[in-house]
């Protein structure tokens, strides 16, 4: 059973953080709680503090993705997404952000 502590994260080394946040007050039936903008405006909310690119890749369930390069920032702005951005690829729920990758380089 997976925490219910309202966003998904991966890092890389501290320095490559991104988070996708979703409503855990919303009673899930499974992993359907739906995706939110988190503090700073972003349901996709990424941070590069590592001084290098890093790479993302996220597919939603209908097979919209995204495959970018990460610059520095806090946040990358022209990275990060809201919930509505993150709809227009399939991603709706918390059950959707399955394939959720980031890399170095």
């Amino acid at each position: 059973m997976s925490l219910n502590i309202g966003y998904i994260e991966n890092t890389i080394d501290d320095d490559v953080t991104i988070r996708v946040y979703y409503d855990q007050t919303f009673t899930p039936v499974g992993d359907d709680q739906p995706l939110i903008n988190g503090p700073r405006g972003y349901c996709l909310d990424v941070t590069n503090l590592s001084g290098r690119a890093a790479r993302l890749k996220f597919t939603g369930r209908n097979g919209g993705s995204r495959n970018v390069t990460i610059p520095q920032g806090n946040p990358v702005t022209n990275r990060c997404a809201t919930a509505a951005q993150l709809a227009a690829v399939g991603v709706l729920t918390r059950g959707d952000v399955q394939d959720f990758t980031i890399s170095q380089g």
